[in-house]
């Protein structure tokens, strides 16, 4: 799918609005309800990383398909960075790179500018909105989709759900990727708050592979 084949299969209901972009674009999401407790999964937070917004329109599909309801109510929003998708960039409109915008205790000004991280933490629109999202799911467990590396990362408590997922997708898991992340949603959520954080690396394959890749691993993610 072309980034703006993504955005119109997120243009009407069932996606509902949960905030809006620099540029007025809707930050969309969908909940499905289940017996168990939350679980919220995003994607291209990094614009230019759509293989995420993908796999979970492919996940909304399967869940909308399926015969019963999911074990945890799902909440699915597959483009948190709608101006960057359109774009094609990892930033958002105003140049700060999302995963840097987080008001983690680790967030730090400056830097370089391929990581800018605002001129505030939670300075940007989307940022806001997927924290409200969160806020409004209340999931205890939350699941970002990013390319281009092939690993499942984990932070705060969520080393086994990682290790599961990274048997089912053959990709392995981590909790250090081998760079500082300050300010990022894994330090707010993960390190500083202590929630289940699984951060999703889908290499760069085409979009048949990444699900057939993933879907057994997005699968334990619902779980109990």
């Amino acid at each position: 799918m072309t980034s703006a084949e993504i955005l119109a299969a997120l243009a009407s209901p069932p996606w509902e609005e949960r905030g809006r972009s620099v540029l007025g674009r809707p930050i969309v999401a969908r909940a499905w309800p289940g017996a168990g407790p939350p679980v919220l999964l995003f994607g291209a937070i990094h614009g230019e990383e759509p293989l995420g917004a993908v796999c979970l329109l492919r996940l909304a599909a399967a869940l909308d398909a399926a015969a019963a309801p999911p074990a945890r109510t799902t909440w699915i929003a597959p483009a948190v960075n709608p101006d960057g998708l359109a774009a094609g960039r990892r930033h958002n409109q105003r140049g700060v790179d999302l995963n840097r915008n987080f008001p983690a205790a680790s967030w730090r000004a400056g830097g370089d500018p391929e990581y800018h991280p605002g001129p505030a933490p939670a300075s940007e629109p989307e940022t806001a909105a997927l924290m409200a999202l969160i806020a409004r799911a209340g999931a205890r467990r939350l699941v970002a989709l990013h390319s281009p590396y092939r690993t499942v990362n984990w932070d705060g408590p969520a080393r086994a759900l990682a290790e599961r997922m990274g048997a089912a997708n053959g990709y392995g898991a981590t909790g250090d990727m081998g760079y500082p992340t300050p300010g990022s949603f894994g330090s707010l959520y993960g390190r500083d708050r202590q929630l289940e954080v699984i951060t999703l690396e889908i290499p760069p394959v085409d979009e048949e592979q990444a699900w057939r890749e993933n879907r057994a691993a997005l699968a334990l993610a619902l779980e109990e």
